[in-house]
């Protein structure tokens, strides 16, 4: 008998555990569902039925937490309070009325159009449920009352208590019968489970009723009797484990086989170790510290059994459903795939990649949703149906989705993720939902990011077009600029020459047609060869010299590392104009203008050297990038769209030696030189 108590005290302090889950989910969902009809008025606003429904639970709650009292107090073995076996009588004659308003509500949500003759059975029912307990128990409690009173009250208990289940399993058992077609065929095979629970729910209450006429007579077999007690005190559980296996084995897996096994072993690893300590403990029962001293000897339970229900849930992971990344483990190789992935393409790919890693399942990652409607939350019961999953928009290979996860950015569904069935045929559990709806935000962060990478990018692409845009178009207008100055210049010199030196004229008439229609050229492209480049220059000096005279001293050098570098077009004759114009020209006697292109370090230096008085700037304190006119930041400018901080020019002076030097350094690029000059390419 006492190996039966305590039998009937696990199974209804597990009974209590799954009631006060399912209702924490019940509760969960109401909220959810009324949050959604305030934000959006075409929500299906809750029905009756979702009240009863949570009614029925509140009350399968109680009734489970009331035997567990009045089971300690029969293992004790010490006498029940009154007050706990009057509740217990008031919960068991609650169950069958509310058992046939749900049987009512789910039968007539597919079928609408039933009679009102089985709502009307409701009332008779809820009727007999308040006045048969509220009769028996003032014939049992209040004072006055005769032997043959008392004893007409227990029987009433009896016999209504049995009515009252009988006629509920009658009258489900006839409407599901009359119109249990109408739902869905998925839903038909639990229909049949719960015809069969209330086909045994009718014999167990008829065995109950007769084993207590028949043990009040001789009383035999009280071993039997009491099963049959802890059996019939049980059948909520039943109803319930049936029901969520067929309608949401996420549930089930959670409730019943997680939750269950940590139940079990928890309770077995208190027992094992109360019946080890207190007998050590016993001395200390009347201590004014023996509270403390059973906390500090309770302690290293407490602190193991987090550890041994984590091994027992990966082992059920593990060894049961094929799952072989923790929920912890899962979040970091989904992050790590994702992680080195550049564009939004390649980051779907690898989302999918990681997602049929980590679940075994084809997957499909849909970006784009843009601000589409949100889709149940993936821990509420339409979301881990099967039927709700059945209208789930199909995957890209045609096969339907199991499961869908919303990817939400704030208030918006940017994308979704498609989740086929899975290899091992295991169903998508409430674990698995929650892992999806982490990876989906681990995927919009990582969307986010990568679209906020790009719009710096293309960002960061519009201004270095910009830059060079503007660079193009100051080149441009300083060719505008060159172009009537020089050739003003450059005429009067021709025409001082033609009668004093003809030949000369006419060789710097040819120099002239060189450098205009080199010119002319580069306006087509952005860059040249260098040797063509220090041709052109070449030929500009000898320009220059028809009007300087023999007075302007040319040497132009290039080191045979150099030959054949890229160089951005006019960007050395730039540097030559800036040292003829602010030091040949500012120089009474000998001018010098020296070029000089080196490579020095995988780089190419020009420098442009000048005997001038140099820049005003030249020896101020500002930086060397800010010195020079308006030519030389053309140039900066032009490097830096070009190479960014990859380029430099530099302004140097030599006070003792009177020399300016203008130099810039760039990246050497190298290609191979042309084999003529620009400007025979040009005839």
């Amino acid at each position: 008998m006492r190996a039966l108590g305590l039998v009937a005290l696990l199974v209804y302090t597990f009974g209590a555990f799954a009631y006060g889950a399912i209702l924490f989910l019940w509760i969960t969902h109401v909220r959810s569902r009324r949050w959604a009809a305030r934000e959006d008025e075409s929500a299906p606003p809750g029905s009756e039925f979702d009240g009863v429904n949570g009614v029925l639970l509140a009350v399968s709650l109680l009734w489970f937490c009331c035997n567990i009292g009045l089971a300690l107090f029969r293992l004790v073995p010490l006498e029940a309070p009154w007050q706990l076996n009057v509740l217990s009588v008031c919960l068991a004659f609650a169950f069958p009325p509310i058992i046939m308003h749900i049987t009512l509500g789910e039968v007539a949500s597919a079928h609408p159009h039933m009679s009102a003759g089985w709502r009307a059975a409701l009332w008779p029912a809820y009727a007999a449920a308040l006045v048969i307990p509220a009769t028996a128990i003032a014939l049992l409690v209040l004072p006055g009352v005769d032997r043959a009173g008392r004893r007409f009250g227990n029987e009433l208990l009896g016999f209504g208590l049995t009515a009252a289940f009988v006629a509920a399993a009658i009258y489900s058992i006839a409407i599901i019968a009359r119109h249990g077609t109408a739902v869905e065929p998925r839903r038909r095979r639990g229909q049949r489970w719960t015809l069969v629970l209330f086909g045994l729910m009718v014999l167990l209450f008829l065995t109950l009723l007769a084993t207590m006429l028949f043990t009040s007579a001789a009383r035999p077999l009280q071993a039997g009797a009491m099963l049959v007690e802890i059996a019939a005190k049980s059948l909520p559980l039943v109803f319930l484990f049936v029901g969520t296996y067929h309608e949401n084995q996420f549930q089930f897996f959670d409730l019943f086989v997680k939750r269950g096994a940590a139940i079990v072993l928890s309770v077995a690893v208190l027992a094992a170790w109360f019946a080890l300590v207190f007998p050590v403990l016993e001395p200390f029962g009347g201590s004014w510290a023996a509270a403390w001293i059973y906390a500090i000897a309770l302690l290293p339970v407490v602190v193991a059994l987090p550890w041994i229900h984590g091994r027992v849930r990966e082992m059920l992971d593990r060894r049961w459903l094929g799952r072989r990344y923790s929920t912890i483990e899962a979040v970091k190789h989904f992050l790590g795939t994702l992680r080195s992935a550049t564009t939004e393409a390649l980051l779907i790919d690898r989302a999918q990649a990681g997602l049929e890693e980590i679940f075994g399942a084809k997957a499909t990652v849909l970006v784009g949703a843009g601000d589409a409607p949100a889709q149940p939350s993936p821990t509420s019961d339409a979301a881990s149906r099967p039927e709700a999953a059945g209208n789930c928009p199909g995957r890209e290979d045609g096969l339907p989705a199991a499961q869908e996860i919303p990817v939400r950015s704030g208030d918006r569904i940017v994308g979704r993720f498609l989740m086929g069935a899975r290899l091992s045929e295991a169903p998508y559990f409430s674990e698995d939902l929650a892992l999806l709806a982490s990876l989906a935000d681990v995927f919009s962060h990582v969307l986010e990011n990568l679209h906020l990478q790009e719009r710096k990018l293309e960002q960061e692409q519009r201004t270095r077009e910009m830059s060079l845009q503007a660079s193009r178009s100051e080149l441009k207008a300083l060719r505008a600029q060159i172009n009537p100055h020089f050739l003003f210049n450059a005429l009067n010199s021709i025409a001082g020459l033609i009668h004093r030196d003809p030949a000369v004229a006419d060789r710097t008439i040819e120099q002239l047609a060189d450098v205009f229609r080199y010119a002319l050229r580069g306006a087509e492209s952005e860059w040249a060869v260098l040797d063509d480049e220090l041709d052109f220059v070449r030929a500009y000096l000898e320009v220059e010299r028809a009007r300087f005279g023999e007075r302007l001293k040319v040497d132009v050098q290039l080191e045979e590392g150099a030959r054949g570098a890229r160089v951005p077009t006019m960007i050395v004759q730039t540097l030559v104009e800036n040292a003829v114009k602010h030091g040949a020209a500012s120089v009474r006697g000998n001018a010098m203008v020296i070029v000089r292109a080196r490579q020095e370090s995988g780089r190419l230096v020009v420098s442009v050297v000048d005997n001038g008085p140099g820049f005003r700037e030249a020896d101020s304190p500002e930086p060397a990038r800010t010195r020079g006119g308006y030519g030389l930041v053309n140039v900066r400018q032009r490097l830096e769209g070009y190479f960014e901080s990859n380029a430099s020019l530099t302004v140097d002076r030599d006070a003792a030696a009177g020399l300016t030097t203008v130099s810039v350094s760039l990246p050497l690029v190298r290609q191979e030189p042309r084999s003529q000059p620009a400007a025979e390419q040009v005839r």
